[in-house]
């Protein structure tokens, strides 16, 4: 990874839906990589709601 940084792991429960997923969110630099768990895209778009709540 450049710059020395850290990929962080975030394990979140999605609200978005009734589904309430259990994810796993990929952060770097601050910024969503990846989401893992989301059975639909309400579940990405929360993922990066959430984040940048906490950011």
């Amino acid at each position: 990874m450049a710059g020395g940084s850290m990929m962080e792991k975030e394990k979140i429960t999605c609200h978005g839906c009734s589904n309430e997923c259990q994810m796993e969110v990929y952060i770097e630099d601050g910024e969503v990589m990846d989401v893992t768990g989301n059975r639909c895209m309400k579940g990405y778009a929360y993922a990066q709601e959430t984040v940048n709540m906490h950011r």
